[in-house]
């Protein structure tokens, strides 16, 4: 069974490649597949709709809403400066917030606004890359471990439910770094990331501890409101 879910996972692999992802990317989006987030959700950090994580999720019904510094063209565009303290008073019963955090400086201070727009119970979806490549917008500050986290969010009232380190070992995390210039080359890309993936699953064979753990490309966290 873990056989058929590897090569599931590289084939979305490339399929995801040839549309310009980045195997952070791929990673977060395998994942929110896999969740059934119900009710009305706020998205960080997207420019539009058709480049956000809600859409891959989203149900026809269901109210989104988006934030970001820069002003989004749209009616479910929502000013909320989380670097500020805000006296926003509409509840969310879920908050997206992928890629984001890394360009805060102080993300306890996000965290702690992130909280007060949560409705009780509600819960919140985060994910950093780890083992990526420094990327301005505008600023790159940090990046964090799963054990940060937890006590993190524990200090802004959050409870932990489930964290992932997402990635497949040393091959990839070092693919996922060079991907920028490998990508530019589409009859070398699509070999060296099989052979990348492959080679991490046999690395992995003789690793006592997750190798996952050792080499993450990003990690995800979802935990929900004290």
């Amino acid at each position: 069974m873990n056989c058929i879910n590897k090569i599931k996972t590289l084939l979305n692999f490339i399929k995801y490649t040839s549309k310009g992802f980045s195997p952070c990317k791929i990673y977060q989006t395998l994942e929110l597949k896999k969740l059934k987030i119900q009710d009305t959700i706020i998205e960080f950090g997207t420019n539009n709709y058709e480049e956000s994580f809600t859409k891959l999720i989203r149900k026809k019904t269901q109210k989104i809403f988006f934030s970001n510094l820069k002003k989004l063209k749209s009616k479910n565009y929502i000013k909320i400066n989380l670097e500020k303290k805000n006296n926003f008073k509409k509840k969310f019963d879920n908050i997206i917030i992928f890629n984001v955090l890394e360009h805060i400086y102080n993300e306890k201070n996000a965290l702690r606004e992130l909280n007060k727009i949560l409705k009780k119970n509600g819960k919140i979806y985060i994910s950093t890359p780890f083992l990526y490549r420094y990327h301005e917008a505008p600023e790159d500050y940090k990046r964090y471990t799963i054990t940060y986290f937890e006590k993190v969010l524990k200090e802004k009232k959050f409870k932990s439910i489930k964290k992932k380190y997402l990635g497949e070992g040393p091959l990839m995390a070092s693919y996922s770094m060079l991907f920028d210039y490998i990508n530019k080359v589409p009859l070398i890309s699509y070999p060296i990331l099989i052979i990348c993936f492959l080679f991490d699953q046999v690395l992995s064979c003789f690793h006592k501890t997750d190798i996952k753990k050792l080499y993450p490309i990003c990690i995800l966290i979802i935990a929900s409101k004290k």
